[in-house]
Formats: C-alpha cells, sequence, structure tokens
C-alpha cells in the first residue's frame, strides 16, 4: 500500500533542496516581506495624513508626503528585488532537482525503467519540476509573509483597541480553514492532471517517431482516436482542477469581504462610542482590509498547491525507487591488463524475470552453463523468447540471477562496480541508436578523449569511412535524430566504430548483419571480423551463415544449454537445432 504524504511532509521534503541556499531564502524572504509591508504602510500613512488634515492638523504635512513618496520609490526597489533573488533561488534549486531526477533514471535504467514511456520520464523531468517553481519562487515567502504581517497587524490594531483583533480573527481562520477543506481533493486532482498530462505526451512522441509507420499501415483513424482520448481526459482533469480551484477562490474572496466589513463596523462603533481616536479611524479601515491581502495571496496560491504536490509526489515516486541492481559497499573495480585473456562463465543461472503481480513469472533460464574465452566466438542459438537477450542483459548486470553466478576471470560479477564491469563489455546492438549529433560526437560517446585520428581510424576499421566522407560536412554532420540521416547499415557500421574506440575485451554482437542487403552485410561483416580478433564474443545469432561461422554454438532451449558444439557436430548429434534451423526463426538472407 502507497503511504500518503500530507502536504506539511511534502512542504518538509521539498525544503530540503534549499540546502546551501539559505542565504538566498532568507533574502527572498525578506524582500517579499518589505516588498508586501510598504503598500500597507504607504496606506496607514497616506490614511493617517488625510483624517489629520481633515480634523486641521497639517503641522507634518510635507513631511509625511515625502515619507510617502520615498516608501513608492523603496517599493518599486523591493518588488525588483523580490522577483529577482526568488525566481534566481528557484530556478537554481530546479536546475538541481533536474540533475537528481536524471541521475535516478541513470541510475534505474534500463531494468527498472521497463514498461516505463519516456515521454512520462521527461514530463516528470521538465513540466513536474517546472511546477515546483511556484512553491521556491512564492510557497515559502509568503507563507512566512502571511504569518508576519497579519501578526503585526493585528498587534496595532489591538494597540488601538483589544476588541479589532477579536472582530477579524474568526475571519483569518476561516480564511485558513478553506484550502484545509479542499486539500484532499486538490491534491488528487492535481496528480490526476499530472498523469493525464504525461499520458497526452506519450501519445504526441508516439505520433512524432512512428509517423512513418503511421501513415504507411494507414493507422491515422486509430491513432488520433487514442490522441483525441487522451487530449479529452487531459481536457477534463483541468476543467475539475479549475472549477474546485474557482471555488476556493470564491470563497476566499467571500470571507475576506465580510471580515473587512466587521473589521470596518467595529471601528466605526467604537469611534462614535468615543473609544478609539478619530484621528485613527481611516488607517484603521485601511488596515481591516490590508491585514487579509497577505492572507489572500498565499491562499490563493493554494489553489496551485494540487499541481505543486500532485508534481512533488510524481518526482518524489521516481527519486524513491530502488534500482534492480546497485554496488554494494564490497564492490572494486575491476581492471584486465593488455592482451590479458578473458573468460566469461555462466554457472547454473536462473532467471525470472520480475513481476508486479502476485503471481511469480516462468524463469527464462534454469541451470544455464556456458563459458567463451578471448579469441573464439561463441554463437547462442534459441527460438524467440528463448532467453538469448536476456543472457546477453545479465552479462551487462541489468538484473541480477536468481541463482548460479557469472563469472570474468573467476570473479562474480556482483561483485564488480558497474561502472567498471561495463567498461569490460561492448554490445553491438540488432537495433542502433545514434544521437541528434554529429558523427563525431557519436563517436566519441565510446570514448570521450578520443582525438580525430583515432576516430578516423576506428571508422576506417568499421568500414564507415568512405560513406562519412561523402555525407554534407563529413564528420561534421548532423545525424538527426536516431541517426535518420543514415541506412540501417551504416549505422551499424558507426555502431562498430564506437566498439574499436571503446576497445573492450568482451564483446557481443546481437547479429549486427541480420535484415541488411548481401552488399551491406559484406561490409558489416568484414568490420565484424576485424571487431572479433583478440575478444572475447558471443554472438545472439540470427541466420545460419552466423551460426556456421562460429567457433562454438550454445543451443539455448527450456532455460537450459541443451547442446554445444559446432555445426556439424550439431546437424548430426542434436534433432531440436536441426528444427531450429530449418524453422522460421533461422534461415539464409
Amino acid at each position: 500500500m502507497e503511504r500518503t504524504i500530507t502536504r506539511a511532509g511534502y512542504v518538509l521534503r521539498l525544503c530540503r533542496y534549499i540546502k546551501g541556499m539559505k542565504i538566498y531564502l532568507a533574502l527572498s524572504v525578506l524582500f517579499n516581506l518589505l516588498f508586501k509591508l510598504t503598500p500597507i504602510v504607504i496606506g496607514l500613512v497616506t490614511a493617517y495624513l488625510i483624517n489629520a488634515a481633515v480634523l486641521g492638523d497639517i503641522r507634518y504635512l510635507w513631511q509625511t508626503f515625502a515619507v510617502i513618496c520615498a516608501l513608492i520609490v523603496l517599493s518599486a526597489i523591493f518588488a525588483y528585488l523580490d522577483v529577482l533573488v526568488s525566481h534566481d533561488m528557484a530556478y537554481r534549486i530546479l536546475a538541481q532537482l533536474r540533475d537528481t531526477a536524471y541521475d535516478k533514471i541513470d541510475e534505474l535504467a534500463p531494468a527498472a525503467m521497463e514498461g516505463e514511456h519516456s515521454a512520462a520520464l521527461t514530463s516528470i523531468v521538465l513540466e513536474d519540476v517546472e511546477q515546483l517553481e511556484w512553491f521556491y519562487a512564492h510557497v515559502i515567502g509568503q507563507l512566512i509573509v502571511a504569518i508576519v504581517i497579519p501578526s503585526a497587524a493585528l498587534l496595532f490594531l489591538g494597540y488601538c483597541s483589544p476588541v479589532l483583533p477579536l472582530a477579524l480573527i474568526p475571519f483569518i481562520v476561516l480564511m485558513v480553514a478553506v484550502p484545509v477543506f479542499f486539500a484532499k481533493k486538490a491534491n488528487t486532482q492535481g496528480v490526476n492532471v499530472k498523469e493525464c498530462y504525461a499520458e497526452l505526451n506519450a501519445r504526441i512522441v508516439d505520433g512524432v517517431q512512428g509517423m512513418k509507420d503511421i501513415i504507411s499501415f494507414g493507422w491515422q483513424d486509430t491513432f488520433f482516436a487514442r490522441f483525441e482520448k487522451a487530449l479529452r481526459a487531459h481536457q477534463d482533469a483541468q476543467m475539475a482542477y479549475a472549477v474546485r480551484s474557482g471555488e476556493e477562490s470564491r470563497r476566499f474572496l467571500l470571507v475576506m469581504g465580510l471580515g473587512s466589513l466587521c473589521g470596518e463596523l467595529t471601528a466605526a462603533i467604537l469611534t462614535v462610542t468615543g473609544r478609539l481616536d478619530a484621528v485613527w479611524l481611516i488607517p484603521v479601515f485601511q488596515l481591516c482590509g490590508a491585514i487579509f491581502g497577505p492572507l489572500q495571496d498565499a491562499l490563493t496560491m493554494s489553489t496551485n498547491y494540487g499541481l505543486i504536490f500532485g508534481a512533488a509526489k510524481r518526482l518524489f515516486h521516481l527519486l524513491e525507487r530502488k534500482p534492480a541492481v546497485q554496488d554494494t559497499p564490497d564492490s572494486r573495480e575491476m581492471h584486465l591488463k593488455n592482451e590479458e585473456p578473458v573468460t566469461v562463465a555462466f554457472e547454473n543461472v536462473g532467471f525470472a524475470y520480475p513481476s508486479e503481480s502476485e503471481n511469480a513469472c516462468e524463469p527464462v533460464l534454469k541451470n544455464f552453463s556456458f563459458s567463451f574465452s578471448t579469441g573464439e566466438t561463441v554463437a547462442l542459438v534459441g527460438a524467440s523468447g528463448s532467453g538469448k537477450t536476456t543472457v546477453s542483459r545479465l552479462l551487462q548486470r541489468f538484473w541480477d540471477v536468481d541463482g548460479g553466478s557469472i563469472r570474468i576471470n573467476g570473479t562474480d560479477i556482483r561483485n564488480v562496480k558497474l561502472d567498471s564491469l561495463r567498461d569490460l563489455i561492448t554490445v553491438v546492438p540488432q537495433e542502433v541508436y545514434l544521437f541528434h549529433l554529429s558523427v563525431t560526437e557519436n563517436l566519441r560517446l565510446a570514448k570521450a578523449d578520443a582525438s580525430m585520428e583515432e576516430i578516423e581510424e576506428a571508422a576506417k576499421a568499421a568500414q564507415a569511412d568512405a560513406f562519412i566522407h561523402r555525407l554534407p560536412k563529413g564528420y561534421d554532420t548532423l545525424l538527426g535524430e536516431r541517426g535518420l540521416r543514415l541506412s540501417g547499415g551504416e549505422k551499424q557500421r558507426i555502431s562498430i566504430a564506437q566498439a574499436f574506440l571503446k576497445n573492450a575485451p568482451v564483446l557481443v554482437l546481437d547479429e549486427a548483419s541480420a535484415n541488411l542487403d548481401s552488399e551491406t552485410e559484406r561490409q558489416v561483416n568484414l568490420a565484424v571480423n576485424r571487431l572479433k580478433k583478440g575478444r572475447a564474443t558471443l554472438v545472439i545469432a540470427h541466420r545460419v551463415s552466423t551460426i556456421k561461422s562460429a567457433d562454438r554454438i550454445i543451443v539455448l532451449h527450456d532455460g537450459i544449454a541443451e547442446a554445444e558444439g559446432t555445426y556439424a557436430e550439431l546437424m548430426e548429434q542434436c534433432a531440436y537445432f536441426r528444427r531450429l534451423v530449418g524453422g522460421e526463426d533461422y534461415g539464409e538472407a
């Protein structure tokens, strides 16, 4: 069951991120206080001046007028400083929160992110964090000011007459009670608005990224129906939030109007009965209205609390998630010397994917064992869904095994620091993701300090240098989102060039030449054969030609290594292998 957190709890948790900015916060509160206080003082002094003039006392007329002019100038200065300091602090904190959120996504990925839509995560990092600007730039200062100014005003009114605060306090309590009464509903609606926005954002991202397929399959009507459903849900959520917010605002105005009227009537009665000096009548009238101003600002802001705390809830839900794997205090670095032989061994590995339901998932691997070493290529063969990709993911420790162990040169990878482990492994995927960066910048993802000479050498080894030079700006050409400028084979060769630059001793190939034409396949295979030299290579095989070229073949069936050997040996000895390579999962290009 999800733990319920009150608004006070969210306030305390959000305040933790103000660490190191206490001076900013103090200045922000001070300037906000002075900004709100000066108009009240101006009103009081002006009212006193007018009242005194009406009663014939003009002794300090010009001096008081000069004070009012000075206060007007100060009010403008404080208004500027209030906005400058509070927003400077807020945006610094938002930048820190975005860094924290992205670091968390990096920690959780990729295992804990499966089933999450990238657009939903984007909306947390961008939109939800942006919503918290209201809290840091406005809420904290206004809450403090809403306590200080009314308290000071009540003390001043009490000095004039003890009856005046007693007439106003019930209405102040009523104003504070309004957002408390609506808090639960506002929080629920705020979360709903944020979740509907995330869903709408996800539909938009799907529509943009999948536009070609939508058009190709004539799926426009179905897609737009889903988009319209998400749009309508978001609209309805916003409307419900706005209606409730408007109801809160109306109640604020009603209570504030009645409170001001009650205070003014009390002041008039006190003046008529001689219990309040007439010179203070207009200033007291002014103060009876002004006392509710800071409260109104803070409480009107409370109409946004649902969105603010809805955003906070989604952000903290992300930040509190536990990664599927993490380093332990005993984890250590693992560095292999140049030319040091490497052996990767799966020893009786058992694994089932985590399930959110009560029913446990079926094991993908059961007592699965095999090994491969430097200088040899081992092909992993199995039907679709048999767990070939799972083997690759477990080797990179996206998840931890449920039973058995995976060892590199005898060391259990659970005892190796994650960054160190992943430095030892290069994966060339079947579906290559390239960023909207230049060719050079995409290649430097594999080695940040690579020289231009190293980059060109890696590209030549990957059979990529020639087509790169044909691009409009050569190595400086932007590849477009997801590398749209390039064909599938060109993307594969860029990925292989990245692998050359990384130069890791363990290589995992997810059939880099699958789904390519024969000429492109020939070029990719030339690059792959160069890449495999001197490395321990595991190939997730999809083609018979790849299977035949492997030094050894592991047949994965029902979660175990059913057979092992060369292509000829397995064709002779393993009936399941013969059925497998003759079926739909495997075939020549």
